[in-house]
């Protein structure tokens, strides 16, 4: 089966964004002004959305008048730093791909001026001075060595001012502290985190475990004696002072939970998961961080093992120790070994009032890394500081002072030269701090000692653990990288890949970013670098004025720009960073042109066509759209981001009451998306041979991907269309089946087989698996539950007892092993894609060499999952039950088809009747056995295949629907106390007249008329399904379109109704159609205190009055009263066919009545056992409602009622087997 599908000709989808950043999804939808609508008062509550948590900050806010400022006419990427009038405090006003806004002036990290910083064309701005980048539409930090990040205000201007709404205190302090407070009091110890090692890379991967909102117990282990601190302030200022120099204090972690441990790791048992230290503890870890940092090297020369004054530098003791040697009296003869940064750094700050020397064994300091001609610069910035430099020498040893033999006195270099030194500081390098694993066979350490890590900091080839910092070798794709491993001991790299840490560990399908390495030196002036020439560079490209100070350095490897340098010349570092991570960076030949890179802003004429792009269709879709005069949410007509955005959200329950309330009974909802809410249009888009099939949303609901090819069609229209034909492979795929004719004989084959006549002979099995449950809900004796969970366990077990005589064992262990929450959360990704058709078409391309094809759709697949946050890691414990479903359902068929085989019926007989009886023992009372006769009896019609789909489509139609319905249905009796004693009332009879105890299916149908209204009320307030069943109109239309509501829609459009809308509606279900009213659905025979549907009872607390309370005087008209009843039967037939509770017209659910004949004998029997105590339900903007609606949250009480019958075990699951 084919069909055609045409891609649209400009789609506003997301566009340009690295995938994994969750900052740039927000500013995506920002672009489109999704976030937030604007607002005349002048107090409000602004919520801020930041990087690493799902907690919003939430502060009171006022406005506050810009000075000298009349417009918010900013060009994209201009900025500008102006002052708060009534506030001594400044903002930054910028211009963000097209958005206006203030944030916060400064860096976080040091205080640079981000007016001089760079704004990208993706809305990141990256500080001047060290790297430091800001998302600016929510102010998250995007890269080290920011940890706060920056405040968000928005701007309006109005009569002639701009003014900003904040409040004063967060205006005043420019910056925004992360959320860490947690408590993991209780949490199980499989998700406790060990950072071993209290650097850089630890702050990074705690702070940023805690922002993403991980809560489980994390716990630091660090031989260093303080919290995490600025490191590099030591080598460049000697500061020994704590709280200048730790980033955060005790009080800080104390309140994020996070443990700080002073001890050393002496090893780690990575198949038992834990960590030894020096003091004998042993901590246990389910995810392990070595962050250990790197050991200074020594000298193995004379005199260096043994002299005294002779200095590394790591911790804040060493540069105690250094400061004390050096005292507060000048003229100190210094030695410093070593002309890298290190050493560099602290000739420089050590050189005032000093005698201070450097020996390099380089012809130029920092030769290796900066080259020769730029080391000959900074060479003369450190020598006007009065620094000498012996280059190109090599020590020979250290000799002792005459005036105190143990310390050192002279450091003699191989040519004979003789350096007096009272002092000798060593800056020669330092190893990977790894030597707690050298004897550990598990692990094993590169040639250097560092561990070789993978893209995500992972260990490679050990599981859960992790390595940052100087010990990783990570592959570096950044400019000239290849995926090359590479070892780079900055502290940023060290602070942004704990970051990523953190990240993977809480969403570890998501991939990684590229983050371009940054740092800095303090060389007499500030030196700035980023990227990475590690694996070499063949040419430098020197611009700017090197005696001024003022120069820019760029490192080329053939035309590849792999690192730069520079001095003087802000932000040149800052512009280059963002290029490298933007792939975006200069040729080398357009640089020896003489280019400057400050030349280069954001591509503003691309943005600019961008704009008029976008700028274009949506007038076209406001303005001169066919659906253009259709009321509805503005944004919604642009694009169906809008549509996405809530789905996204899961806002989709919440949409389905508010927008027909607001809008009328027609609503537009995506550029060529219409619902619906009334009669009218429920007749015209689901009777019977309508002709509307359904749309193209349920392609990403196929069970089985179709092939593709393209046709592009360049003169058929006014512009070229590319067409897409789908392929579909022939299967079974009930719901998403968009070929009416294959699904129609699917539906007539196997019709009979789940009529409640057929259906009904499996409720011993339901009765057992009830039995079962209600035994294990009564050993929990009251304790709370996830009724959710509960009744997917419930479910589960059900249809495994009537399709397969088989049981999962969820009820026996008293958990679903997270099978409903991954199952849920998977309608979340649905619910997006099948707003983009054409990227989920995309994403079904296959073939080609190399199975390239393939690759194409996954990768457009995790581009976009990742663009809009709908990726999921498994969770622990997690226990599927559809693997064993497909084995055991393919054990049956293939002992089936063994049977059928002519070769094994000419078998000898015995053999044939071994076979025959084998095949006796596996066959069940169950559905597929029923499912299997059918295929037996028409094998070319019920093929195999839909055999084998129909068997397991039981189960994914079924489990999620069903916990749904019997969610809703525990959760509104529970919560209506009077509802619910008068069900247990009516229950109560027929639990105790039958000797087992149940509740017959045909009881509940005839006897048990209130019960069933609450079931049937609760369906319809809370449905399945959220989002709209939608329809295509019809594309054979003679006229090419249909009127509705006074709106004509062309074929193609889509169209449905939404059921929580539908459900609603005041005409066919009465004024207080949002109440919880189960006598609604009772004729007067079942309630005959009822007054008319429109007025009857809204107080839900009616429902236990007794009829004679409410009676009103007989009707001595008897043609009246029949008049009467014949208008309350209609009214009840009404209120059943305008019902979407199991689907619409030829689609309704083929799986109707065996969901009807489960739901109508646990909810009687639960009730009837049990007081349903609902301790906890909440808001309904609390709970995420996808196209797949659950009310989700819910924790009750099974509190056992008193009373006989109770059916005990008497029925033995015969013939179902766990696991």
């Amino acid at each position: 089966m084919t069909s055609m599908i045409a891609l649209p000709r400009l789609s506003l989808l997301p566009l340009s964004r690295p995938l994994s950043s969750a900052c740039q999804r927000q500013l995506l939808l920002t672009r489109f002004s999704l976030l937030r609508t604007p607002t005349k008062t002048t107090t409000t509550t602004t919520t801020t959305t930041r990087l690493f948590s799902s907690t919003p900050h939430f502060t009171m806010a006022q406005e506050y008048k810009l000075k000298g400022i009349t417009s918010l006419n900013l060009q994209p990427g201009e900025k500008h730093e102006v002052e708060v009038e009534g506030l001594d405090a400044k903002v930054l006003l910028l211009n963000a791909a097209g958005k206006t806004q203030a944030i916060g002036p400064r860096c976080t990290h040091y205080g640079a001026p981000l007016a001089k910083g760079v704004l990208g064309h993706n809305g990141k701005l990256t500080c001047p001075w060290h790297g430091a980048c800001f998302n600016t539409t929510t102010g998250d930090i995007e890269n080290a060595p920011a940890l706060d990040a920056l405040p968000v205000f928005k701007a309006t201007e109005r009569d002639g001012a701009v003014y900003i709404t904040g409040d004063a205190e967060t205006i005043k302090a420019g910056h925004r502290k992360p959320k860490i407070k947690c408590k993991v009091a209780g949490a199980p110890l499989s998700d406790r985190v060990v950072v071993v090692g209290g650097g850089s890379g630890a702050l990074g991967t705690v702070e940023g475990l805690r922002e993403l909102g991980f809560s489980g117990p994390i716990t630091v282990i660090t031989n260093e004696g303080y919290l995490p601190i600025d490191r590099p302030k030591l080598s460049k200022t000697l500061m020994t002072d704590l709280n200048k120099l730790q980033w955060r204090d005790a009080d800080w972690f104390r309140a994020g939970d996070i443990d700080f441990v002073q001890d050393e790791v002496v090893g780690v048992d990575f198949g038992g998961k834990t960590v030894k230290t020096k003091s004998g503890q042993q901590y246990p870890y389910s995810r392990l961080v070595l962050a250990t940092g790197g050991t200074p090297k020594l000298l193995p020369l004379q005199g260096f093992q043994v002299l005294g004054n002779i200095f590394t530098l790591r911790n804040v003791h060493d540069a105690k120790n250094i400061q004390e040697a050096m005292g507060e009296k000048k003229g100190k003869k210094i030695v410093i070994i070593g002309s890298s940064f290190i050493g560099m750094e602290i000739a420089a700050c050590t050189s005032d009032g000093n005698d201070v020397a450097i020996i390099g064994m380089e012809k130029e300091p920092l030769e290796r890394v900066l080259g020769e001609r730029v080391g000959a610069i900074v060479r003369k910035n450190i020598e006007s500081k009065g620094v000498k430099f012996y280059m190109s020498a090599g020590v020979d040893k250290a000799e002792p002072s005459t005036a105190d033999p143990s310390k050192v006195g002279s450091v003699h270099l191989k040519d004979g030269t003789k350096l007096d030194a009272d002092m000798v500081i060593l800056g020669v390098g330092v190893s990977p701090a790894t030597e707690y694993l050298k004897e550990n066979s598990v692990v094993r350490l590169e040639d250097d000692g560092s561990l070789k890590v993978d893209e995500s900091f992972s260990v490679v080839g050990l599981k859960d653990v992790y390595a940052i910092g100087d010990i990783a070798s990570y592959p570096y794709h950044g400019p000239g990288g290849d995926g090359k491993y590479v070892r780079i001991e900055h502290y940023n790299v060290a602070q942004n890949a704990g970051r990523t840490v953190a990240n993977h560990i809480v969403h570890p399908n998501l991939d990684p970013e590229f983050f371009t390495p940054v740092f800095w030196s303090a060389l007499g002036a500030q030196l700035r670098y980023c990227g990475n020439s590690n694996h070499g560079w063949d040419d430098l490209i020197l611009q700017g004025e090197p005696d001024q100070g003022k120069w820019v350095a760029y490192y080329t490897k053939g035309e590849t720009v792999v690192a730069m340098a520079s001095m003087g010349k802000d932000p040149a570092m800052a512009q280059c960073a963002q290029m490298m991570q933007l792939n975006k960076m200069p040729s080398k030949s357009q640089l020896k042109d003489g280019l400057d890179i400050l030349s280069l802003g954001p591509p503003q004429s691309l943005l600019l066509l961008v704009f008029v792009i976008v700028l274009a269709i949506s007038v076209y879709r406001l303005y001169f759209h066919p659906l253009a005069g259709v009321p509805g949410p503005r944004l919604a007509a642009v694009s169906n981001i809008w549509h996405a955005y809530h789905a996204r959200n899961g806002r989709m329950y919440l949409l389905g009451k508010s927008l027909h309330k607001r809008y009328g009974p027609v609503v537009r909802v995506g550029p060529d998306e219409l619902w619906f809410d009334s009669r009218e249009a429920f007749k015209t888009i689901y009777s019977a041979g309508s002709g509307f099939e359904k749309s193209a949303f349920y392609l990403s609901t196929l069970l089985t991907k179709p092939t593709l090819s393209f046709h592009f069609s360049p003169f058929k229209s006014p512009l070229p269309s590319l067409h897409v034909q789908l392929h579909h492979p022939e299967t079974l795929d009930l719901l998403s089946e968009r070929h009416l004719p294959r699904y129609r004989l699917q539906r007539r084959l196997i019709g009979p087989l789940y009529q409640l006549s057929s259906l009904k002979k499996f409720e011993p099995q339901i009765d057992a698996v009830l039995d079962h449950a209600i035994a294990q809900l009564r050993t929990l004796q009251g304790q709370e539950v996830d009724l959710k969970e509960w009744m997917h366990i419930i479910a589960v077990e059900c249809l495994g007892a009537v399709v397969l005589g088989w049981s999962p064992g969820y009820i026996r262990d008293k958990t679903d092993g997270g099978t409903s929450t991954q199952g849920y959360r998977s309608w979340k990704r649905k619910s997006v894609f099948g707003l983009f058709p054409s990227v989920t078409i995309l994403s079904f391309i296959e073939g080609g060499p190399l199975k390239i094809g393939e690759k194409i759709g996954k990768g457009i697949s995790r581009w976009f999952s990742n663009a809009w946050g709908v990726t999921f890691a498994t969770p622990k414990g997690f226990k599927p039950f559809f693997t064993p479903v497909y084995q055991r359902v393919s054990k049956r068929v293939s002992m089936m088809r063994v049977m059928e085989d002519p070769k094994v019926m000419q078998k000898p007989s015995k053999k044939k009747n071994k076979l025959a009886k084998k095949m006796e023992e596996k066959g069940k009372n169950d559905l597929l056995e029923d499912l299997i006769k059918l295929h037996l009896a028409k094998p070319d019609q019920f093929t195999e295949t839909y055999l084998r789909r129909m068997a397991t489509t039981n189960f994914g139609a079924g489990h999620e629907t069903l916990c749904s319905a019997l969610t809703a249905c525990m959760a509104m009796i529970g919560t209506h106390p009077a509802v619910q004693e008068r069900v247990a009332e009516e229950v109560g009879p027929h639990l105790r007249a039958g000797a087992d105890g149940t509740v017959p299916f045909d009881t509940t149908a005839r006897q048990l008329p209130y019960t069933l209204a609450a079931i049937k009320e609760a369906q319809r307030l809370h449905p399945v399904i959220a989002m709209s069943l939608s329809r295509t109109v019809p594309r054979d239309q003679r006229t090419g379109r249909i009127l509705l509501h006074g709106h004509w829609i062309p074929k193609g459009t889509t169209v449905g109704c939404n059921p929580v809308a539908l459900h609603r509606n005041r005409d066919i279900f009465g004024e207080d159609a949002d109440v919880y009213r189960p006598s609604r659905w009772l004729s007067r025979r079942h309630h005959p205190g009822s007054s008319s549907p429109s007025n009857a009872g809204s107080d839900v607390n009616s429902e236990s009055n007794s009829a004679s309370t409410n009676q009103q005087p007989p009707n001595l008209n008897p043609e009246e009263d029949e008049e009467e009843e014949g208008a309350e039967k209609k009214r009840l037939r009404e209120m059943l066919h305008l019902n979407l509770t199991y689907g619409g017209g030829a689609r309704t659910c083929p799986g109707r009545h065996l969901a009807e004949l489960i739901v109508w004998k646990v909810v009687p029997r639960l009730v009837g056992e049990f007081q349903v105590q609902v301790t906890h339900m909440p808001g309904e903007e609390d709970m995420e409602r996808y196209f797949m609606s659950m009310l989700t949250g819910v924790k009750v009480r099974f509190l056992e009622r008193a009373h006989r019958g109770r059916g005990g075990l008497k029925r033995s699951a015969e013939g179902m087997v766990e696991n």
